[in-house]
């Protein structure tokens, strides 16, 4: 029971701006892709062989690893001042295991904020015109 209060205490407390936000969780998706890549490379110097690079997967492995908990940490610290729920939270944390999976969550991710904050806008002026015709 503490720990479900605790968790509904962090997510009230939105630690960044949404701005502030985003562009971590950017930097962080953005971030891991380039991990994963640091490792595919890792790989393809291992696999053919290149003379003296046994070392190349080890070092590629804990970039990755690296980038991968930094990248876990940014959004468990986001996700409250982003708004997102939990699943949300949990979907964002399962997309960075397959390689490339942040970029194309971070993708939806944008037209989604994209989405909703045109939508918001709109609304907004819409119910701006209503008040001045009801005005006048």
């Amino acid at each position: 029971m503490n720990g479900v209060r605790l968790l509904k205490k962090w997510e009230a407390t939105r630690p960044f701006s949404e701005a502030e936000a985003w562009g971590l969780f950017r930097l962080a998706a953005l971030g891991e892709a380039f991990g994963w890549t640091v490792l595919i490379i890792g790989v393809a110097i291992e696999r053919y062989r290149l003379p003296g690079q046994r070392i190349a997967i080890p070092i590629a492995g804990q970039i990755h690893g690296t980038l991968f908990l930094v990248y876990f940490g940014v959004l468990l610290a986001t996700y409250s001042s982003l708004r997102w729920s939990r699943s949300k939270f949990l979907l964002a944390l399962v997309v960075g295991v397959p390689p490339y999976g942040t970029l194309v969550f971070e993708q939806i991710a944008a037209w989604q904020r994209r989405h909703h904050r045109s939508r918001v806008q709109f609304q907004s002026i819409a119910l701006h015109v209503m008040t001045q015709s009801l005005a006048r």
